[in-house]
């Protein structure tokens, strides 16, 4: 009974004794990930930390002696080791729970960028963010065309300079998405204005433009002319018409007409010149035999699959005088920008009756935008705050001294 209870209190004196250095380790580790990243490190895997870290740092030199391994005391003082490490693991994550937070990853994106790249910004608070490396693929996507890839890895984008990394990264990611159509994008942006992307290109073309719950059913009928993607068609059934949108559409012996091109501003910018904008046109059909792809229901997708060809009627959606006010501004040679406007600039506590933007700037306000409301048609009396974000409307070199009166 006495030898029992003396490799008992070994194996306790042993555990404790090598216990010390493994165990700060796991305390460590638990109170930074958790503090750090919220994520909790899994206890096993501390444990089997704690008790390597014990072997290496000689504490259990003694337990590898066959007299003490095989004993009670042994096998206390590797319990005592396993137990300590796990407990301080528990103690650093409880503790990082309890202190207030003020350094986590989502602190560290939120910084902007260094004052070196703050020199290269433009008139408009736009800063340029290029490519720096190259453009990697994404793990279980397939790899990206070489094509699309030297296009993404050449091009730059300019962003406004006063936004953090993380909504920088929020917004090239969504520029991405929007421009090369592409399935997924990962971007890290540092604080020199370098970008690493990782993208995956798209693996469905026309499934993408099929809303959900809903099937693409082609149809050989009489093709009218300008039909586009997104127009409403109904087609004549005898059991029924069949309506909905048209996610293509093409004539036999014919291509769809392709958009024009649009200037780069840019290249504008930069010889001075200011030049009428050319409206993109989406690709439409020219009339005669052909095929058109619509989106329907399951239902009436079996019925236009078992009839095959049948008369098609383009629907009318009405005038959208948004659009057509848009475009007779734009042939006016004007331009439409989104503006802050800087706390302490001239703007700052002004109303829009004072500032006379019209006479001033050559320039009009559309809207006002605030975190808490959205003043369209803003009157003469409606007071800018700094912050404010301002939808204006005039010709590229009046909006360029507003934007400098506006920083």
């Amino acid at each position: 009974m006495n030898q029992l209870l003396s490799e008992l209190l070994l194996g306790l004196y042993l555990g404790l004794l090598a216990a010390l250095f493994p165990a700060l380790i796991a305390f460590s580790i638990g109170f930074t990930f958790k503090y750090v990243t919220d994520v909790t490190v899994p206890g096993f895997g501390v444990v089997v930390l704690g008790g390597a870290l014990a072997g290496i740092s000689g504490g259990l030199m003694g337990l590898i002696d066959p007299e003490i391994a095989d004993n009670l005391a042994g096998m206390t003082a590797i319990a005592v080791i396993l137990m300590a490490c796990l407990w301080a693991h528990s103690v650093g994550d409880k503790l990082a729970i309890a202190t207030p937070r003020k350094l986590t990853l989502e602190s560290i994106r939120s910084h902007k960028l260094s004052t070196d790249v703050l020199d290269r910004v433009d008139n408009l608070g736009r800063v340029r963010v290029t490519v720096a490396g190259e453009v990697d693929d994404i793990e279980g996507y397939p790899p990206l065309p070489e094509a699309l890839r030297e296009e993404i890895r050449t091009d730059d984008w300019k962003l406004p300079a006063d936004r953090s990394l993380a909504e920088l990264e929020a917004e090239l990611t969504t520029k991405l998405l929007d421009e090369h159509e592409l399935a997924e994008v990962t971007v890290r942006i540092d604080r020199k204005g370098k970008a690493r992307i990782a993208a995956a290109p798209s693996i469905a073309g026309l499934s993408r433009r099929v809303p959900e719950g809903m099937r693409a059913v082609s149809i050989e009928t009489l093709v009218p002319t300008g039909v586009a993607r997104g127009d409403l068609v109904t087609v004549r059934l005898p059991d029924g018409d069949v309506s909905g949108p048209v996610v293509s559409a093409r004539t036999h012996g014919a291509a769809p007409e392709e958009p024009e091109p649009e200037p780069e501003p840019d290249a504008e910018e930069a010889t001075g010149e200011s030049k009428p904008r050319t409206l993109r046109r989406a690709p439409t059909t020219t009339g005669g035999e052909g095929q058109v792809t619509i989106a329907c229901s399951l239902e009436e997708s079996r019925r236009l699959l078992a009839e095959g060809s049948a008369p098609t009627v383009v629907r009318s959606r009405g005038s959208r005088r948004e659009y057509e006010a848009i475009g007779i501004l734009r042939r006016g040679e004007n331009r439409f920008e989104k503006l802050a406007v800087s706390p302490g600039s001239v703007l700052d506590g002004s109303s829009l009756g004072t500032a006379k933007f019209r006479t001033s700037y050559g320039v009009a306000v559309l809207a006002v935008r605030r975190a808490a409301e959205v003043i369209t048609v803003p009157r003469e009396d409606v007071v800018l705050q700094g912050g404010d974000e301002l939808i204006v409307v005039g010709r590229r070199g009046n909006l360029r001294s507003f934007a400098e009166a506006v920083a």
